[in-house]
């Protein structure tokens, strides 16, 4: 594309992780199948066992370096991805844990929102919103604990936002 992102990101990192998208949506099709809850959790469990052993044992070959998204870096990352899943799925779907799901929820109604938000630029805004804030109540704790607040509140400020839309109905599909 001619320069660097802000960020010294490589253009092309996106197509190896367009790989988790693909991971994802196989994911989604399992979970939409007529298998047992069980039978599914544990296809989910054994997928991110091997990511992440095969990931790990890629690295001896190709170092996992997230700015480049080498392989073992992609196959790693989906591992736990799946992982994740999987406790989330045996937690709500199968021992039916609902505390705390909604604020899950708010978020995921609207994830294109989310990712269009953050990235044009509404992160930095609300950083500029609780930064002075964060910094005034948090600095005598020290640098990394009012950036924590401060990410925190930034956090909470995105879910407020979302919590918004959600009540109102709004959400931004394809």
């Amino acid at each position: 594309m001619g320069k660097l992102s802000d960020g010294h990101w490589v253009a092309f990192s996106a197509i190896p992780l367009v790989s988790l998208t693909i991971w994802g949506v196989l994911a989604g099709q399992l979970l939409r199948t007529q298998l047992r809850t069980r039978d599914k959790n544990r296809i989910l469990m054994a997928a991110g066992l091997i990511g992440i052993a095969a990931g790990l044992t890629l690295s001896l070959i190709t170092p996992i370096i997230r700015r480049i998204s080498t392989i073992s870096f992609v196959i790693l990352t989906g591992g736990f991805c799946f992982l994740a899943l999987a406790l989330s799925y045996w937690l709500i779907d199968i021992l039916k844990v609902r505390i705390g799901v909604k604020f899950f929820v708010i978020i995921g109604m609207n994830p294109l929102f989310i990712c269009l938000f953050a990235q044009t630029g509404g992160v930095e805004w609300f950083r500029h919103i609780a930064q002075p804030f964060c910094q005034c109540l948090f600095g005598w704790a020290g640098q990394r604990s009012a950036y924590l607040v401060t990410s925190l509140a930034i956090l909470a400020l995105l879910w407020l936002l979302c919590y918004r839309l959600y009540r109102r109905k709004i959400f931004i599909r394809v």
